[in-house]
């Protein structure tokens, strides 16, 4: 008795074992390249960068455009703080207006007799001018061995015109720091 093991049952026949791709003999023409799947997951992820650029995008017009209404809400109470602030103020000025136009009443004085008193200081000055062009007119005349009385009559002449211009400037004068004093007692 013999102690052998049974064969296997008979299969199906096998097939060769695959042989590896070898590199074409040299001279051969280049085969066609292998076929490429159709890339289902390409798609994909394209389709999902565009919604994350547009969910991005409207996340960001949304930031923007509650930022913008929020601006115009404060600028408007701002402005209606500043138009409350502005009623207040006109109605204290209102009450202090009798005391305004009081101040201008008296700045306005001022002013006419600040312009009055240069004025007459001017013609005065221009006046005092005349008398001593007289003068050496006469002294020239006296070095000269001229006859000087016809001058001294003009001569004379511009000097009470420059005294009456003077005392006008003066009291001219005397106006101004008049007023002058009101605006600093005021």
């Amino acid at each position: 008795m013999s102690t052998t093991p049974p064969a296997p049952p008979p299969g199906p026949p096998s097939a060769p074992p695959p042989t590896p791709p070898s590199a074409p003999p040299p001279g051969a023409a280049p085969g066609p390249a292998p076929a490429r799947k159709s890339g289902g997951t390409n798609i994909w992820l394209v389709l999902f960068i565009v919604v994350g650029v547009l969910f991005v995008g409207a996340l960001i017009f949304a930031i923007f455009s509650f930022t913008g209404k929020s601006s115009a809400e404060d600028d408007k109470d701002k402005a209606q703080k500043e138009l409350a602030s502005t009623k207040k103020e006109l109605k204290g000025t209102q009450g202090e207006l009798g005391t305004q136009q009081g101040a201008g009443k008296i700045l306005g004085d001022l002013v006419r007799t600040g312009e009055s008193s240069a004025k007459d200081l001017k013609a005065c000055t221009d006046s005092a001018r005349s008398v001593q062009n007289s003068a050496i007119d006469i002294l020239n005349a006296r070095q000269a061995g001229t006859d000087v009385n016809p001058l001294v009559d003009g001569l004379n002449a511009a000097i009470d015109e420059n005294d009456r211009l003077c005392n006008t400037s003066a009291q001219s004068y005397q106006d101004f720091v008049d007023a002058l004093d009101k605006v600093r007692n005021r």
